[in-house]
């Protein structure tokens, strides 16, 4: 991937991720910028899929899975960092806030608030978790899915195919 002259090439970092498709495994990805991605043959999806995770804003997303069509789920996370391996780690959390976005956008609808609501009653969600997720997803939605938006974000737009035939990652 060549940088325009006016910016720098993105720094490519070889990472592990670890998310509950693995059950705590770590498997690798690779993070541009802010922008985590790994290939996933996910018995769930109807072949691979792209999963992108935004850093910065607490978000995972994954267009088509499941085996839906014309559709992205976009999961709110929490990530935690760690090594492994001399390896950088990056954890990935469910927070339960789940958006569904209808092919390119605007459209969408919140899932699983009703996971979120069961959380805090029971205590297995603290309240400034629960307030961060929200927070996130409002961000979200705001930015992304608001007022004119593109949809999917900019970040991950370079890296995306609709029809799954992935450009490959940056070295």
């Amino acid at each position: 991937m060549t940088a325009p002259p006016d910016r720098p090439a993105p720094v490519v970092t070889d990472v592990l991720v670890e998310h509950r498709i693995h059950a705590g495994r770590a498997r690798p990805a690779v993070q541009v910028g802010r922008l985590l991605m790994r290939d996933e043959d996910y018995h769930r999806n109807a072949g691979r899929r792209r999963y992108f995770w935004l850093l910065d804003e607490g978000v995972q997303l994954v267009y088509e899975p499941f085996g839906w069509s014309r559709e992205w789920y976009v999961d709110v996370v929490s990530f935690s960092y760690g090594t492994a391996d001399g390896r950088r780690v990056v954890r990935v959390e469910d927070r339960w806030i789940d958006v569904v976005v209808e092919d390119m956008g605007p459209t969408y609808r919140l899932i699983d608030l009703d996971e979120l609501a069961t959380g805090l009653r029971g205590g297995s969600m603290p309240i400034e978790v629960a307030a961060a997720a929200l927070d996130a997803a409002q961000r979200f939605t705001d930015t992304h899915l608001h007022r004119g938006a593109t949809f999917p974000p900019a970040a991950l737009r370079p890296f995306f195919a609709a029809d799954h035939d992935y450009p490959p990652f940056p070295e």
